[in-house]
């Protein structure tokens, strides 16, 4: 492997399609709405190019106070602390504030490295380790679950009881997620900073007065903090690493782009924790008073005033969404007709609390007080995150007419021309939307040609379901003798047939961590342990596409690398060599959209690794001297005890669980048919080629 062949994509500026772009200028380019539709981005992919600048905005604007020396690298210490050393806290703030004020953090920390190994990093040593990295960190997060904050709803975002700048550093590590190639360096910079600087949390919790929490907080950081040091040692040789394998005429700026990267994750650290301390120790405005009154008032008002509406919604859909929307329910009351602003003291919303009105009582003279007193302002709200949204959203549309490219014929495209865009989606995002509707097709087929074993699901009928197959499996195997029907020249011509799936294997899985932002959370960790199995769990050795190189390599097959042009236009491939790696790469890419579906892909892949078809290829390979390790770790690891069969039947069964819990037992009887279709749509996906390679052993027999 070359230099450059081992290298992301980084070297080029991202870009799109015109149209894409043109359906991106609908988003505002500022932190909160930027967290919902990243963490909503299977509904908006087209947001990618506003995320895309806002990070370059943040990038190139880090002041260099932030960056650190090249020497430091030699250092464990940590390179610079936050220039807000402290953050002194009112006394009555407790731990549980903390992490409501700082849960969007602790929601995509350290997701920014989800993605970072996909197929076109998957024989990357560099990928791999910092997969290792980030398996690591993940168990240094200080979650918030117990708060039951609904962190996905649109509400939620624009919470004003969580600082703007919290937002900003959310986005920023929702954004990086998705530019695991592109922004590599900075990557590496904002991974070593966040491992060696204090987090928002820890300024939080040193923040803290109480000397009784200390005790809560010590325990859920201190375990935190010694995983993230423990890492630091490691990035600083994967950066020494990647440095040396970009030597050229860029290593200044490839360093420099590390240096932002850190640079990055200090500043909006700082940003965040100033903004916190302001919050809580500067008086409140009557806006800000009146916000905190409508959210208190909201907890026992629903469900009380029958047909009334305001802003075109029903009052007690307003107080029924979580969190209280008190933002947008205060606009609409200001411009309402309750709101008289040429004569304040005639406005029917006051005479609401008169003595004879409806709610007297519910407001004391105090609260009316700072009612009238913010009605007589006119309404208003605070300006600060509109200024915001127009000045970051002005430098975006700014720089943004650079991004625009060629528009490419995805639709009109051959499954071996189509794979390269696939495989490097992150460099065209606009491919989804072709990918979705091959995908759509081949599910289709697969509904018609296949009838569903059985229409009213049970986990036993799942159980006995996935024995049968297996016996039957089993049972077909005999013992091998020799010699092989195959020969040994047709078995080294299969085995390059097969590198465009094998070196993409564990593809279909390879978008899983998006479901951490679905109710189907734990279905997605199921999912998670086989792809990183897949990917052996960030060890060369151990990492199937690696392990399928070493194969070719022992053969004399030199291919090129799977994410480059040179590799889906080898000629030695068939043209079908790539129905399967393109359905399994276009399904990952879809989003929530196909889950049921993908279960089902799932436990049909792992089912295959089972039984004749295997162990008979197994000992044939053995006979001709050819290394049969990608099939014995598939027979292995495969199990239907514990292995990834097992773990594909409890993702099945736990998601069907679910279905029946929020929609009833017919809901789950139909994603049980989608489940079934997807399992059914393998065969469908993988027919073409399976005739191919028979139509080449009739051939070379007659010969």
């Amino acid at each position: 492997m070359n230099a450059k062949e081992s290298l992301f994509v980084g070297a080029e500026p991202w870009s799109v399609s015109e149209p894409f772009f043109r359906r991106s200028c609908g988003y505002q380019a500022n932190g909160r709405e930027l967290f919902y539709h990243l963490i909503h981005l299977s509904s908006h992919r087209a947001v990618l190019p506003v995320a895309y600048q806002f990070v370059k905005h943040y990038l190139t604007s880090t002041k260099a106070d932030f960056y650190p020396s090249r020497c430091a690298l030699d250092s464990a210490e940590a390179l610079l602390a936050v220039k807000s050393s402290k953050l002194i806290l009112p006394a009555s703030i407790d731990f549980t504030a903390c992490l409501e004020q700082v849960t969007p953090l602790l929601q995509t920390t350290p997701r920014w490295l989800d993605y970072v190994l996909t197929v076109a990093t998957g024989e990357n040593d560099i990928a791999m380790a910092l997969l290792t990295i980030s398996e690591q960190l993940k168990r240094s997060r200080v979650t918030a679950d117990d708060l039951h904050l609904v962190v996905v709803s649109k509400n939620y975002s624009q919470y004003s009881g969580s600082v703007s700048p919290i937002f900003d550093l959310a986005a920023v590590q929702l954004t990086l997620a998705q530019f695991p190639r592109t922004f590599l360096p900075e990557i590496l910079g904002f991974t070593l900073a966040y491992c060696q600087q204090s987090s928002v949390l820890d300024f939080l919790a040193e923040g803290l007065s109480d000397k009784s929490q200390q005790g809560t907080r010590n325990a859920l950081l201190m375990d935190a903090t010694v995983i993230r040091t423990g890492q630091v040692g490691a990035l600083q040789l994967l950066i020494r690493r990647y440095e040396t394998e970009t030597q050229s005429e860029q290593d200044e700026s490839i360093w420099l782009r590390i240096q932002q990267g850190y640079g990055l994750y200090g500043e909006l650290t700082e940003r965040c924790v100033k903004a916190i301390s302001e919050h809580w120790n500067r008086s409140q405005t009557d806006d800000q008073l009146v916000a905190a009154l409508f959210k208190k008032l909201a907890l026992s008002a629903k469900g009380h005033h029958g047909q009334a509406e305001l802003g075109g919604k029903r009052l007690d859909h307003w107080f029924s969404e979580e969190p209280f929307n008190s933002r947008e329910f205060m606009a609409a009351l200001a411009a309402s007709s309750y709101v008289n602003l040429k004569a304040i003291e005639r406005s029917p919303l006051l005479a609401l609390f008169d003595f004879n009105g409806p709610m007297f009582g519910v407001l004391n003279h105090k609260d009316l007080a700072l009612l009238k007193r913010w009605l007589n302002t006119g309404g208003s709200q605070s300006t600060e995150q509109s200024i915001n949204t127009e000045l970051s959203t002005q430098v975006v549309r700014n720089e943004s007419q650079a991004l625009c490219r060629q528009t490419i014929p995805f639709d009109r495209l051959s499954n071996r021309n189509f794979f390269y865009y696939l495989v490097n989606s992150e460099s065209y995002p606009e491919v989804i939307d072709s990918a979705t509707g091959r995908v759509t097709r081949v599910l289709r087929l697969g509904r018609w040609l296949n009838k569903v074993p059985f229409k009213e699901y049970k986990h036993s009928r799942l159980d006995q379901f996935i024995e049968t197959i297996y016996q039957r499996g089993i049972a077909a195997y005999q013992p091998f003798k020799a010699p092989p029907r195959v020969s040994k020249a047709t078995y080294i011509w299969g085995i390059e047939q097969f590198a465009p799936t094998i070196l993409a294997d564990g593809c279909w899985l390879q978008g899983v961590s998006r479901l951490q932002f679905s109710p189907y959370q734990a279905v997605g960790d199921l999912l998670q342990k086989i792809y990183s199995d897949e990917m052996g769990n960030g060890e060369v050795l151990k990492n199937h596409p690696s392990i399928y190189r070493r194969l070719l390599t022992s053969l004399n097959i030199e291919l090129p690398r799977v994410h480059t042009r040179a590799f889906s236009t080898h000629r030695r491939f068939l043209e079908s060599a790539f129905d399967i790696p393109v359905f399994l790469t276009a399904l990952s890419l879809c989003g929530n959209r196909f889950l049921p579906e993908l279960l089902g892909v799932n436990l049909a892949i792992e089912l295959s690794g089972l039984g004749r078809q295997y162990m008979t290829l197994r000992d044939e390979l053995n006979y001709w001297q050819i290394d049969s390790s990608i099939v014995d770790v598939h027979i292995a690891i495969d199990n239907i005890a514990t292995g990834h069969t097992a773990l594909a039947r409890e993702a099945i069964t736990l998601y069907l669980d679910q279905v029946q819990v929020m929609d009833g037992s017919e809901m789950m009887n139909q994603h049980w048919r989608r489940v079934y279709q997807g399992y059914s749509a393998l065969n469908i996906a993988s027919a073409r080629f399976k005739a191919a390679l028979v139509l080449h052993y009739l051939n070379k027999k007659r010969v």
